[in-house]
């Protein structure tokens, strides 16, 4: 998972950025796993990522997060909150 973070974060191109971290949210959403999720969420709120590539991101995750099972859906929603709190600013359309 880190491997593929630093591969995407380290693309020039926003377009190609953003495709390649949509495989990635494609990857932790089917794996139906917290602890992935936890770590693309941390990431995407992390200053290795711009805010425009985040926002657009995170509102993938949100728009995504209905095909995850219910307690894994509850749980990751509460943490993305929780995360997102201290920026709430930034990502007001996401939240």
């Amino acid at each position: 998972m880190e491997s593929a973070f630093a591969s995407a974060s380290a693309i020039t191109d926003q377009r190609q950025k953003i495709e390649q971290y949509k495989q990635i949210l494609s990857a932790v959403i089917s794996s139906n796993d917290i602890a992935q999720a936890r770590r693309f969420i941390d990431h995407m709120l992390s200053d290795d990522v711009p805010l425009v590539v985040s926002r657009q991101l995170l509102q993938t995750f949100a728009e995504e997060l209905g095909r995850l099972g219910a307690g894994t859906q509850k749980e990751i929603a509460h943490y993305t909150l929780t995360q997102i709190q201290p920026r709430v600013v930034s990502f007001e359309e996401q939240v």
